[in-house]
């Protein structure tokens, strides 16, 4: 964050507010990536593990 000195401090304090509601949303946007690719793994392993059951 590079502001110039006589930038109000409230400003500095909401700019830092966004930026790190920004960070939480990418950290919560990986989150449930990542638990979404493991629930269609275990689908994708049952979906086999079924297919062979039935064979």
């Amino acid at each position: 964050m590079n502001l110039k000195p006589e930038t109000p401090l409230v400003a500095k304090l909401q700019i830092k507010r966004l930026e790190d509601e920004c960070e939480n949303l990418r950290l919560w946007r990986w989150r449930l990536t990542i638990a979404i690719e493991l629930i269609l793994i275990t689908v994708l392993g049952a979906c086999v593990v079924n297919f062979y059951a039935i064979r």
